[in-house]
């Protein structure tokens, strides 16, 4: 099943950078719009795919997000005394999993699960 999974992520990045390309070249704001749309799904697809292929697939799934803040505590329970487990960086993928209150619970991709306060993750389309 592996195998699978590598074929289909290298095909769906191969689209991927195609349609950057036909971005590059669009002439119209309708025209990168719409193209902007097939690349933020096709950015799904390869996340879903990576997530697939680690066979750490999460119990529960709100969505696939990043961490959009530099040094953002990883936590191990929503609040603001929890022990910090790690620190994350800006751009960091991640899985969310869970919401309570000013929390979202995520998973990384390695597996590790904790909580990071949710003005520092924003959910991907």
């Amino acid at each position: 099943m592996g195998e699978v999974f590598n074929e289909l992520l290298e095909q769906e990045q191969k689209a991927r950078d195609k349609y950057s390309e036909l971005l590059a070249e669009a002439r119209t704001a309708t025209e990168k719009e719409l193209i902007q749309r097939i690349i933020t799904q096709k950015r799904f697809e390869i996340e879903t795919l990576k997530l697939l292929s680690t066979g750490k697939v999460p119990s529960r799934f709100i969505g696939f997000g990043t961490v959009i803040d530099d040094e953002v505590n990883f936590r191990e329970a929503p609040s603001p005394q929890a022990l910090v487990q790690s620190k994350l960086s800006r751009g960091t993928p991640v899985i969310i999993t869970d919401r309570r209150g000013n929390w979202v619970g995520i998973q990384l991709y390695d597996g590790k699960t904790g909580w990071v306060f949710k003005d520092y993750v924003r959910a991907s389309e």
